[in-house]
């Protein structure tokens, strides 16, 4: 316990510029999940940004950038160019996609600082990651005592549960990373914090936060399983089936709790049927009659009717209707966040069924940025994902950024199937966090090489 409070940075230790970068990036990655903080993330990412300005005046950063990441920056600035509107695409470039380039350049900046100290672990980012859980559910436990009842969807002071679902899957990746390769005296500390992401997602009725809070842990321990360190795979199994058991329970209580769980299945098939783009502009008289003809009856067939309208069979037709719009538009329209309601607006001037966007992350960036853009972001997440595996395959040992840069690459990748992650705060947590570890791991590898040398010697 004593070494735990152990202070990460002591003004003895490091300068004073150190220090508020530190606290300054602490408090960017604790706020970026929290919604109605624009204003305060900004602010700190000003002052951050000025603190390593200043940091590096002295030092020369020891980051090179990967090809993928001057290509997709590179494409995001030159992309008002040839989109729809030029000033709605340098507004967004300003804006969201400049923020998330931004968030890489910071996040490597602070990690070439604090892991050229051996300081800035993946449990204490996994920490910082979960300041929103933490305070969602002391909220909750507020809550729940005031009202003498379990407030079951209660997200605390977020908007939306969403929010709380990328800051627990986030958390989830570098606190089972800390687990797998990290410190041991830290690890009941992760556990802890781990069972209370998996906790928030599920009072919170966040089906997509609880269920990828599990990918996440289980594509760390599957890639430390396929890293071959053949010592520890009866710990890892043993793990990933702990992890398994305490998450499979959580899930079957929210599924009790949460009705959105029940038919679900038929109420996603239900999201096939017709032409998509005629029902956002139609509605759902087109296909109403043939899901009461399979239902058996009106009264059975209205739930799934509703899905159609607004649940998650509109997340299908969603997904098709963004399909076919991709394909009506290969380069995209003006790189907003509207995108969607901007390309269905030329199909039909008012939609009888309105949504922001596409809820799946791949398909709004084709829309906004096209093809090419989507393609770009992609080969990013593969980079990073490739230099960690390479890592696991060429070293055979345990590395914690290692594992965070595979199981959070993997994991975005696919949390982009499910939900519109690559814009604002998201893109920004995912730029921070995963140039964060690459730069880490680098710099962990060139210490290596240099002691392996000087061994020789």
């Amino acid at each position: 316990m004593k070494r735990f409070g152990t202070r990460i940075l002591s003004f003895n230790e490091v300068s004073t510029s150190t220090f508020w970068i530190g606290l300054l990036a602490a408090c960017y990655l604790a706020i970026l999940p929290m919604s109605n903080t624009i204003a305060l993330r900004n602010v700190v990412l000003l002052a951050l940004s000025l603190c390593l300005a200043w940091h590096f005046l002295k030092v020369r950063p020891p980051v090179k950038w990967a090809m993928p990441v001057v290509l997709w920056v590179a494409y995001i600035c030159l992309f008002p160019l040839i989109a729809d509107s030029t000033t709605i695409a340098t507004e967004n470039l300003l804006g969201q996609w400049g923020r998330g380039a931004w968030a890489m350049l910071i996040g490597a900046g602070v990690a070439a600082i604090f892991c050229s100290k051996n300081k800035g672990s993946a449990f204490y980012l996994g920490l910082v990651s979960a300041v929103p859980i933490l305070v969602h559910l002391s909220l909750f436990i507020w809550k729940a005592w005031a009202t003498s009842s379990i407030p079951w969807g209660y997200w605390g002071r977020e908007t939306h549960h969403a929010d709380l679902g990328y800051a627990a899957g986030q958390s989830v990746v570098l606190l089972v990373a800390a687990i797998v390769a990290g410190n041991r005296i830290l690890r009941p500390w992760s556990v802890a914090l781990v069972v209370a992401c998996l906790l928030s997602t599920a009072l919170a009725h966040s089906r997509a936060g609880l269920a990828f809070c599990l990918i996440g842990g289980a594509l760390v321990v599957g890639s430390a399983y396929l890293a071959r360190v053949t010592h520890r795979r009866g710990h890892l199994l043993a793990g990933l089936v702990g992890l398994l058991v305490v998450g499979g329970a959580f899930l079957t209580v929210a599924a009790r709790q949460d009705v959105r769980w029940q038919n679900m299945a038929s109420q996603l098939m239900a999201g096939f049927q017709g032409d998509a783009i005629q029902i956002q502009c139609e509605g759902i008289s087109s296909v109403e009659a043939k899901i009461i003809s399979q239902s058996g009856s009106r009264e059975q067939a209205q739930p799934v009717i509703d899905s159609v309208r607004g649940g998650d069979g509109a997340r299908v037709v969603l997904m098709r209707a963004g399909l076919a719009l991709a394909l009506k538009h290969p380069w995209g329209s003006d790189g907003s966040r509207h995108a969607f309601q901007q390309l269905l607006s030329q199909e039909c001037a008012i939609p009888a069924i309105s949504m922001a966007h596409a809820h799946n992350g791949w398909l709004d960036t084709m829309l906004a940025l096209g093809w090419l853009g989507a393609s770009l972001y992609f080969g990013v997440l593969l980079y990073f994902l490739k230099q960690g595996y390479s890592y696991l395959r060429r070293g055979r040992v345990l590395n914690e950024w290692a594992f965070v840069l595979v199981a959070l690459s993997v994991f975005w990748i696919l949390r982009g199937f499910t939900d519109s992650v690559f814009r604002d705060h998201m893109l920004e947590m995912q730029g921070f966090v995963l140039t964060y570890a690459s730069v880490a791991l680098n710099l962990q590898t060139r210490k290596k090489i240099a002691t392996a040398k000087n061994s020789r010697i």
